[in-house]
């Protein structure tokens, strides 16, 4: 399709992210290139020692590859700064207690409850105070091929599309179950 990949490429309103030179945050930009949010985001492993150019170069690559993720452990929150007044939200990826459909991320975001289900397969659905709002289909085989996309079930204000975005580029539909945490956590 392209080269671009996944997490770097505009979501369907034309939101995206772009992570900081240290690579430990996220901003999300409105289609007009204003920063609306920081999220943190792990950080990206450095190396020393003998093999350190080789292995810095390779998880360079794969950050570049399959874009960043959450900071917090599954189980805790992470926070965001909403611009441009500083306030503060919440997102979490799920409790990672297995299949990845059942893995439920979670964002707090202006008094609203927002829920990431994932449904099946590559497809997930996003609810706002127990509405559905949006579904999502991954498609190609792999994290960063392909393209994501969405159908909008309603009418979306500029919170809606702040965490839609946060759930595709960092949450992502069609994300890895339970054998690739166990083999990427060793």
């Amino acid at each position: 399709m392209t080269d671009i990949p996944l997490w770097r490429r505009p979501t369907r309103g034309g939101w995206r992210i772009q992570a900081d030179e240290a690579r430990t945050r996220v901003d999300v930009m409105d289609p007009a290139g204003r920063v609306r949010a920081s999220v943190a985001t792990e950080p990206v492993q450095h190396f020393t020692g003998w093999f350190a150019r080789r292995m810095n170069a390779d998880k360079s690559r794969a950050f570049e590859t399959n874009g960043p993720s959450l900071s917090a452990p599954a189980r805790e929150p992470t926070p965001i700064t909403l611009s441009p007044h500083d306030e503060q939200a919440l997102v979490s990826d799920g409790i990672a207690n297995g299949r990845h459909r059942e893995k439920t991320g979670r964002a707090l975001v202006h008094g609203r409850h927002y829920a990431f289900l994932h449904t099946r397969g590559k497809r997930a659905e996003a609810m706002r105070d127990g509405t559905r709002i949006a579904s999502f289909v991954k498609h190609g085989f792999r994290l960063h091929n392909g393209h994501v996309s969405r159908e909008d079930h309603g009418v979306l204000d500029e919170t809606d599309e702040l965490v839609l975005t946060i759930f595709e580029k960092l949450l992502r539909p069609g994300r890895p179950g339970a054998i690739s945490d166990n083999l990427t956590s060793i």
